[in-house]
């Protein structure tokens, strides 16, 4: 019973206060009141059920004194007559000057202090010793069950003038009791141990800054609970918890716990049937059975059974079906029969679906991410698809769904979204001085949620002694009703005297593209566009690499190309960003069109996977493969379309973009044709974001490398990294990203750049 109640019940136990008057009947004339204080003679005429000219009998005595009793305000309360005055002799409670309960850290704190008020134990309240005594035991009875058997709990109260009282509860904690020793008596069909592992009690051991040997009423519950569905789940389904012994050491230190327990025998299953109104055909329903006749009985397997059969219903509009799987038990043959119970209710059809939480979204950008819709037959996997589509917004760190019966209906429910939003862009804008590029100013503005649309806007603008560039992009994920969306970018770069690490050479770009996204299928989705990029390139013959003048010597040094832009995604990720599970394949193909000033293809794929392990660890791969060659009339890959890697998106420990060959005769960095990528991280769950779903810890493994053909690739040149990386969506920078990294097998002419960062493109 909680605090409130028992405390209650303590008050209320007197309002039963037997009278013992026994006065002669008579009409009252006057009333009188004695033995007041602080109250006034108005006080008492307020909760007395009498007033002059009304009799004054053993029936209306007791009435009064029951009144007077329960207005909490009196410790004893007396009639008397005085000719045909009514004389009340009250002796009041006394006030409540001043309250305090402190130590008590482990249990309440400030809520504790607030529902004592509640319940009249503060500054000003009438004092009630019952009540008292009332939360001198539950305090204690609360200390007991979080482990404190060592507490000391003690109780001042002072009198003071005037009918007044100070009242100080004391708490001692002390030192929690922590268990020793569990033992399971009773247990032949599997090892002790085996069963201790299932119990998240455990008796103190190394484990620094261990919480598990902390004993709690609520988690023994729990654990017998836990040990009952291992046996149960494993054909023992006469399984018995038969008692339970909780022993205390002397010193109140230690802790004892022992379970005697009856296994029962083990049972097989015999065979599957179904009773009800089934809707669906029989021969589809045992398909959802994970259990055939023969197979050792299993509790878990018969509840997932029958939460299959209810998902399948509910998929068909029987939002609010029950499946109750009854055994029946041959106890001669030790098998039991299993009996679906199958129980649809009404069919349910979604009145209305609404949102909060969605501040400056539109309502219509949410919607049309829906795939249950309304007046249409509940589904329940509709309704979760619209939820997973909801939180792979970029916008959306989080999607709740509640379905809810409409009051004085039985056929129609409304369908409820809890949204959580994340900042919709970042902004970033810096003013430095480099060596190589001199004084520096750039400023980027990115926007998923543009308006509260959905659109996605960037901007961004780079400015050097050097180098200038500002690109522009716009999409829109519903340019259609049906879900294609459109992307619309331009851009123009201009860079002098450097590029790519020195390679020598200047250019002067413009282009735009224009391209689309066509869905196929809820998960699968088509790419398709186009663009034209307008280049011209200015060589040194002193400055440049060897590899620029051959590009130029053999393609011209200014040229336009018409490109195609193609590919296929399919994506069943349940989030955007910090994805827990599904996997992501990408295949883009880019080709310039014939007649272009440089024919070349470019082909990119990309397999990300999420795979679950124990608890809340899974491991996240990332695999990449890119391949850019010539074709037709061309001979030269164009330099900067060669494929770089090292660094945060390829393989951390290395410096960006320093991996794979190098020119001649500077050793720059110069690319190559062929990327071979690979990420793989261990995602470890931290109590400061437990979802996961804003922050994320991981220790990864990376490996890869760029080749400058194909025919050149060899595994023991791939370079391979290990270390710590951190993750955190923050509201102005975007996606911040940490690592530290340690190179495993770095060549002498690798750069190497142990610790990493990148924001604002995670978007």
């Amino acid at each position: 019973m909680s605090l409130r109640k028992r405390a209650l019940a303590a008050c209320a136990s007197l309002l039963f206060i037997p009278a013992s008057w026994a006065l002669e009947p008579f009409t009252v004339r006057e009333i009188r009141a004695e033995g007041l204080q602080r109250l006034d003679e108005g006080t008492i005429l307020t909760y007395l059920p009498l007033t002059t000219g009304d009799e004054l009998n053993d029936i209306t005595s007791r009435q009064a004194i029951r009144a007077l009793y329960a207005s909490g305000l009196f410790q004893d309360v007396q009639l008397l007559r005085d000719g045909n005055a009514l004389v009340i002799r009250v002796e009041e409670r006394p006030q409540i000057v001043k309250f305090e309960i402190e130590g008590n850290e482990k249990i309440g704190g400030d809520e504790l202090k607030k529902s004592l008020a509640d319940l009249g134990l503060a500054n000003g309240e009438t004092y009630k010793r019952a009540l008292l005594d009332q939360v001198e035991q539950e305090l204690r009875r609360q200390y007991y069950a979080n482990g404190y058997y060592d507490v000391g709990i003690d109780t001042t109260v002072t009198d003071l003038a005037n009918n007044r009282v100070d009242i100080k509860i004391k708490v001692t904690e002390g030192k929690v009791t922590k268990i020793k020793d569990i033992n399971i008596l009773g247990a032949t069909a599997f090892p002790v141990k085996e069963l201790k592992e299932q119990l998240q009690l455990k008796p103190t051991n190394w484990v620094p800054f261990q919480k598990s040997d902390r004993y709690s009423k609520q988690s023994l519950g729990g654990d017998l609970e836990t040990l009952q569905s291992y046996y149960q789940d494993r054909g023992y389904l006469k399984f018995n918890v038969a008692s339970v012994q909780v022993a205390l050491s002397p010193e109140k230190k230690d802790i004892f716990i022992t379970v005697n327990v009856e296994e029962g025998d083990k049972y097989s299953l015999k065979d599957r049937r179904f009773s009800g109104e089934t809707i669906l055909n029989e021969e589809f329903l045992f398909r959802l059975l994970s259990t055939k006749p023969g197979d050792t009985f299993s509790r878990k397997e018969a509840t997932e059974s029958a939460n299959r059969i209810e998902a399948a219903l509910s998929d068909v509009g029987y939002a609010f079906a029950k499946v109750t799987p009854l055994p029946e038990v041959d106890e001669e043959k030790k098998q039991v029969s299993l009996n679906y119970v199958i129980e649809p209710g009404k069919r349910a059809y979604v009145r209305r679906i609404n949102f909060t939480g969605h501040g400056d979204t539109n309502d219509e950008t949410l919607r049309r991410e829906m795939r249950q819709l309304e007046a249409s037959p509940f589904s329940k996997s509709a309704v979760e698809r619209s939820r997973v589509r909801l939180t792979r917004l970029p916008f959306i760190e989080e999607a709740e769904v509640d379905t809810k019966p409409v009051p004085g209906s039985d056929d129609l429910v409304d369908v409820s979204f809890k949204i959580k939003e994340r900042a919709p862009g970042s902004v970033q804008f810096g003013v430095g001085y480099s060596g190589a590029q001199g004084f520096l100013v750039n400023a980027s503005l990115t926007h998923t949620n543009f308006l509260g649309t959905g659109n996605r806007v960037e901007l961004s603008i780079d400015n050097s002694q050097y180098s200038r560039q500002l690109n522009f992009s716009w999409t829109n994920p519903y340019f259609t009703e049906d879900g294609i969306s459109q992307t619309i970018s331009t851009y123009y770069r201009k860079a002098e005297s450097v590029i790519r690490y020195s390679s020598g050479f200047n250019s002067n770009t413009i282009g735009a593209d224009l391209t689309y996204g066509i869905p196929l299928s809820e998960f699968v989705a088509l790419r398709i566009g186009g663009g034209v990029t307008q280049t011209a390139i200015e060589t040194f013959p002193a400055y440049s690499a060897d590899e620029v003048l051959r590009f130029v010597r053999e393609n011209g040094s200014s040229f336009t190309d018409f490109t195609l832009r193609t590919g296929i995604t399919r994506d069943t990720r349940n989030r955007t960003f910090f994805a827990s599970r599904g996997t992501l394949n990408r295949l883009n193909l880019d080709v310039t069109v014939p007649g272009s000033g440089i024919e070349f293809y470019n082909l990119f794929y990309q397999h990300q996977q999420y795979i679950p392990l124990f608890y809340k660890f899974f491991i996240e791969f990332d695999g990449t493969v890119g391949y850019v060659d010539t074709y037709g009339d061309s001979s030269t890959v164009p330099p900067y379309e060669n494929y770089f890697a090292g660094g945060p998106r390829t393989v951390r420990g290395y410096k960006d973009g320093t991996l794979g060959p190098r020119d001649t005769p500077f050793n720059n960095p110069y690319g190559g044709k062929l990327r071979t990528t690979a990420q793989t991280e261990l995602i470890i769950p931290t109590p400061l974001d437990s979802d996961g779903k804003s922050s994320r810890v991981s220790l990864f493994y990376d490996v890869g490398n760029i080749f400058a053909e194909p025919g050149q690739f060899e595994v023991n040149e791939l370079r391979q990294s290990m270390g710590l990386a951190v993750s955190y969506f923050t509201p102005f920078l975007g996606l911040l990203q940490l690592s530290y990294s340690f190179p495993l097998n770095a060549k002498p002419q690798d750069e190497v750049d142990r610790f990493q960062i990148t924001f604002g493109s995670g978007f």
